[in-house]
């Protein structure tokens, strides 16, 4: 089913009665239109670049094939926005796929790698206006939730599942993969939450570099000889979503070795991506795990030296 209106459309034949004047066809009625609906965020394993986004309804407890998806593409600041001119209001599921000349940024190097798998999320239900944010801890939900059969429940549990066995990362999925200065620059609160998945996703970029704990299908590590970057983060990606065996429930195994392989990272050079005051992207090299550093790079994208000495305390202590 390509798309999902709601609305039944009919056709009035009106006839003219007898007698007395001409007759004529009445005016033909109105026919009630679709409000369009939206899906926007933003895809980080680093910031992915130029990539194709599907928005996918999901119809009778499966996703649509992705011929009758709507698409998109992301930005250079891995955003994207998807209008659904048919008004769906349903559960669907968003899959960010590698174009022709797409690329993701590598946070401990600062620069730009091919972007070669396909990282998905699901959301419950969506409104006039939804926010997904797609990394590798929402293709975790987005696998888990596929086990079965999908629908706005098993969806919520799914993300709850992930969020559950990430606690000790404290890992939201509602929140945007980078420091939004533009929106959030004054609430400490939310910038808190930002600065921690951010270092969440680098340790992710650096344990696919360093650690034998994340492994392909086969048994082989993620970082053995001879693999490129990309492969190492495509791997990383893949070896996190095979956590989740159930929509509601993790591998106890692999949990644990993808809490120790990110928790062994020591997030002391990171390229974190902030949104600025005037809606453009900073790339600042911190160390995260010190708060001068880290203050140095949120003045370096537009705080103020006041405000910054007043936040960023707060936001290391939120850390994990």
């Amino acid at each position: 089913m390509n798309k999902i209106t709601g609305v039944t459309l009919a056709t009035v034949l009106v006839l003219a009665g007898c007698g007395g004047g001409g007759g004529g066809s009445a005016p033909a009625a109105a026919l009630p239109t679709a409000t369009s609906t939206s899906v926007s965020g933003t895809a980080a394993k680093g910031l992915v670049k130029q990539a194709t986004v599907l928005v996918c309804r999901i119809v009778n407890g499966v996703p649509q094939a992705d011929a009758s998806c709507t698409s998109g593409t992301t930005g250079n600041d891995g955003s994207y926005n998807v209008t659904l001119s048919d008004g769906y209001t349903g559960p669907a599921m968003v899959k960010v796929m590698p174009g022709t000349a797409s690329m993701m940024t590598d946070e401990t190097t600062g620069t730009d790698v091919p972007y070669n798998m396909t990282m998905r999320a699901v959301v419950p239900a969506v409104a006039a206006t939804t926010t997904v944010y797609v990394t590798p801890f929402s293709e975790m939900a987005a696998s888990a939730v596929s086990t079965t059969t999908i629908d706005a429940t098993t969806i919520s549990q799914s993300i709850a599942a992930v969020q559950s066995a990430m606690a000790t990362l404290g890992v939201n999925m509602s929140v945007m993969p980078m420091l939004d200065l533009k929106d959030n620059g004054s609430d400490s609160a939310t910038l808190t939450l930002q600065s921690n998945m951010v270092k969440q996703l680098a340790r992710v970029a650096m344990a696919a570099k360093n650690s034998n704990l994340l492994k392909d299908a086969s048994g082989v590590a993620c970082n053995a000889a001879g693999t490129t970057t990309s492969q190492q983060f495509a791997c990383a990606v893949t070896a996190m979503a095979g956590v989740m065996n159930s929509y509601v429930t993790a591998d106890a195994t692999k949990s644990a070795n993808l809490l120790a392989a990110l928790n062994a990272q020591n997030a002391t050079s990171v390229n974190m991506p902030i949104l600025k005051a005037d809606g453009t992207i900073s790339m600042q090299l911190a160390d995260m795990t010190s708060a001068a550093s880290m203050q140095t790079a949120m003045q370096n994208a537009g705080m103020t030296v006041t405000t910054a000495a007043n936040t960023v305390p707060g936001m290391m202590s939120g850390m994990h």
